[in-house]
């Protein structure tokens, strides 16, 4: 289980990536081990962290804030590993 939400998480990142232009889709899948199915949902939710971003005027916001969207994205995989004090 724990390996199947780790993947997930490292494919919303990927994903913000992708949607940034840094990766392609199949690069950012490609690196998350996923198949396309399996991709949506996060590539999704790296989209939410993408939007809440360009709602930023400076790159100094963005940088600030990206941690915090990206840690919102990725709550329910990490609740899933059980208690640890997070």
């Amino acid at each position: 289980m724990a390996q199947k939400n780790v993947k997930k998480m490292m494919g919303v990142l990927s994903g913000v990536f992708a949607h940034t232009g840094h990766l392609s889709k199949d690069e950012a899948m490609k690196m998350a081990g996923m198949d396309e199915a399996e991709f949506k949902d996060v590539y999704d939710k790296a989209a939410n962290v993408v939007k809440k971003l360009e709602s930023y005027d400076s790159a100094s916001e963005k940088y600030d804030k990206f941690s915090e969207h990206l840690w919102e994205e990725l709550q329910e995989y990490v609740k899933k590993f059980g208690p640890f004090g997070i």
